[in-house]
């Protein structure tokens, strides 16, 4: 008896919100109890932890609040000893991993001292989100079409680079608009015109009006930049009305079934950010993935029209520009959303790791919170692609 006992509880621990040693942890600041950030060195790496932990603690924040029922997140029956996951763990700085199949959940793992009830700020994985609210506002006849221009949502966009540019067109970043997106450079674009929130210094609709020149006709090329994410938050905030974290917790945030409430950073007029900054616990974001997996439904009802999901995780053939290897170099890109080569699914995805991996035919979904030294590794990224090649084998054995 005494033996069996302990063998389930290294299978729980191995399993289920374990908290084990995790890579490089004195960097990170582990010595010091993962030490608080302010806002002048939330940037510096002995901080991370604490900062993509506790993001809405520097910032001012918007609730999206949680409410009505939950969406259980039950364990699959199959508890697999895995141990490329444990490898996988010893060498990559995650702060969170689940994987889920057939909407339970196979594991459930943090490092560097997070828990089940930490909200996790997860950067450009909030676009997808702005993306998944715009399509249910056209759902609900709230936006014509997504071939309409952007000012005639939001006037202010007419005394900017993205006057007359179509919604699809932003919503697919070919928007053509000229704006580096290069990170850690402090001169950069994204940089400045991040200051909005991260200095609380001005309004990001009126950082967009710094932004007047085009460097490709709309439709003509990939080119991933977060101001387009912006453009689109401002459309849907004039089409329905609300504030935008108001609309994603009434219209999908309690539908999808979140436990918990979730925040998003707010400039200094009181807008989100809607291109990165919204902070949610691990869970959540895998219930989203859930959602996406399910086609936008949730037991029979339509949270997100089927057709937008399948539309913002497929490229129309007629936009070449925008196919898997063709976008980037391996990655294809949709509505806000990333798309695998090779039949892999697609992905939300956001700097220092953080990400959701779906797979819909085979019912599979991963989420990774990370705290990545740079905001993008190659080396990391490659490990993670195939940590989900891996799953992507086994899935139908589970």
């Amino acid at each position: 008896m005494r033996k069996a006992l302990v063998t389930l509880a290294a299978s729980m621990l191995a399993t289920w919100g374990a908290c084990l040693a995790a890579p490089n942890e004195a960097a990170y600041g582990a010595e010091q109890g993962y030490p608080p950030a302010n806002r002048s060195n939330w940037f510096r790496t002995e901080h991370m932890v604490w900062t993509y932990s506790h993001f809405d603690e520097l910032f001012p924040t918007r609730t999206v609040a949680a409410g009505g029922a939950v969406r259980p997140l039950p364990r699959h029956p199959a508890q697999p000893d895995w141990p490329f996951i444990n490898q996988y763990l010893d060498s990559h700085p995650a702060s969170g991993l689940m994987i889920l199949k057939d909407g339970q959940v196979v594991i459930e793992r943090y490092q560097y001292g997070r828990g089940p009830d930490t909200r996790f700020t997860t950067a450009s994985m909030a676009k997808t989100v702005v993306s998944m609210a715009l399509g249910i506002a056209v759902g609900e006849g709230r936006i014509a079409s997504i071939d309409d221009p952007v000012d005639r949502y939001e006037p202010t966009l007419a005394q900017t680079a993205w006057k007359g540019i179509a919604i699809r067109h932003v919503l697919n970043m070919s928007s053509g608009v000229r704006f580096d997106e290069t990170y850690d450079n402090p001169k950069a674009d994204i940089a400045r015109f991040s200051r909005n929130w991260a200095m609380q210094g001005g309004s990001l609709l009126q950082g967009l009006s710094a932004f007047q020149a085009n460097d490709a006709a709309p439709g003509e090329r990939f080119k991933y930049i977060s101001a387009d994410t912006q453009v689109l938050a401002q459309v849907l905030v004039k089409a329905v009305g609300m504030p935008l974290a108001d609309y994603v917790s009434q219209k999908l945030w309690q539908p999808m079934g979140a436990e918990a409430d979730a925040a998003w950073v707010l400039d200094a007029a009181g807008m989100e950010a809607a291109y990165c900054c919204l902070s949610a616990r691990l869970r959540d974001w895998a219930r989203l993935g859930l959602l996406l997996m399910d086609g936008g439904q949730r037991e029979g009802r339509a949270v997100i029209p089927a057709d937008w999901v399948e539309s913002a995780t497929t490229v129309r053939f007629r936009d070449g520009h925008l196919q898997p290897r063709r976008a980037t170099p391996f990655m294809g890109y949709g509505y806000q959303t990333w798309i695998f080569p090779d039949h892999m699914g697609f992905a939300l995805q956001g700097v220092r790791g953080q990400a959701v991996f779906v797979h819909p035919r085979l019912k599979l979904v991963m989420v990774q919170t990370g705290v990545w030294p740079s905001s993008s590794d190659a080396s990391l990224g490659r490990q993670r692609v195939e940590l989900w090649l891996e799953l992507l084998r086994r899935a139908a054995s589970l």
